[in-house]
Formats: structure tokens, sequence, C-alpha cells
């Protein structure tokens, strides 16, 4: 359900640059802290807040939703922070060759895209996943939730023709908070009772 447009969100991303950037520079410091990691799809920050205070190093959080950005910037604002915001979609914020290499990429809860003919707007449609590929690390890893069955059984088959291996596999994945974080959407699937699933790929 797409959430309600608050008008208040785009000024509020424009007028915090300290938090909120436009594009990647490679040259900026902090693109250069380890681990770099990228969240795409970070909703309103919960799993980007918890994993950054426990990961380190430079987390780049992506939300193309301006109300939902503006949430998370706002959580942001006056704390120290090593998470930066691009409000923009995935395939504009990577639409030219970059040098940068993440350590660790998340994909939690993506839009599904239910109908078949969308397939090709889902985040682990075979173009992307060779995109994700190439953006990391040769020991990088991509982590992968979803609650819907078919958003994971097309990642499934699509990783299939990609250059991922599956090094963790979980059709139904038991929350592990020593490793993991939930965000709101996931802490609302399973109140539901949703079976979670999960993959972790690697090069």
């Amino acid at each position: 359900m797409r959430s309600r447009r608050k008008k208040w969100a785009a000024p509020y991303l424009e007028a915090h640059k300290e938090i909120v950037i436009e594009k990647i520079d490679a040259q900026d410091k902090f693109f250069l802290s380890r681990p770099l990691v990228l969240e795409v799809g970070a909703g309103k920050g919960d799993f980007a807040i918890a994993m950054s205070e426990r990961l380190g190093g430079s987390y780049l959080a992506i939300e193309r939703d301006v109300s939902i950005a503006g949430t998370m910037a706002r959580r942001l604002e006056n704390k120290e922070t090593n998470i930066r915001i691009i409000n923009d979609d995935f395939d504009n914020v990577f639409s030219e060759d970059i040098s940068l290499r993440f350590d660790a990429i998340y994909l939690n809860f993506s839009d599904p895209w239910p109908k078949k003919k969308q397939g090709k707007r889902r985040l682990t449609a075979s173009s992307r996943l060779d995109k994700f590929y190439s953006l990391l690390l040769d020991e990088g890893k991509l982590y992968f939730k979803t609650d819907s069955d078919i958003l994971y059984e097309s990642t499934l088959e699509n990783i299939e023709s990609s250059k991922f291996k599956i090094l963790e596999r979980y059709d139904v994945y038991v929350f592990d908070e020593k490793e993991d974080a939930m965000s709101e959407y996931e802490r609302k699937a399973r109140d539901k009772g949703l079976a979670i699933h999960k993959l972790v790929l690697g090069k």
C-alpha cells in the first residue's frame, strides 16, 4: 500500500544535505569508509538504523518514495550517523558505471510486482541481478528477504541464469536477532503470521 504523500517531505530532504545526497561521488570520504553497505528500498529506516550501528563504516540507503525518504531523514536529523540517503530509483542512481564496490547489499521486502508482465520491474530481475553482482566486492554478499512467494520463486529462477551463487537459503526464515535486524514491514508481516523467505548470495 502506498504511503500518503507528505507535502513537507521534498523541502525537508532538500534542506538536509548533511544526510541526503543527490548522487554518488566516489571521491567523497563517506564512500571511502569500510564496510561500505547499500540498501535498496530502505523504507522508513528501521533496518538501516539498526544495521548501520552494528556494521559501522558507511551505509547508503536508497528510497524512491519521497514521503518515506523524508520520514527516514527526519529520524536521522541531529544524530551522528553513518547513513546517507538518496531519494531516487535504483536504476537512476546506477545508470552509469561507478568505481565503487560494496561489501554488502540488502534488498528487504522489495515491491513484488506480482503480475507476470511486471517481472522486469522487480529488483531481482536478471538485468538488476547482473548490476548487483558488478557492484559487489569479490567477497561481498547480497542479502534478500521477502514475504512474497511470487517474488521469491522468480528470484530463485533468475539466480539460476546469473553469476551469483546461493550461499544460504531459508524457505522459512527464523529471525536471527544476533545477525539481522527487522524493518517495520517485516515486523508487520511476522505479526500477521506470514512466512519470510531469505537468501544470501555471493560470487
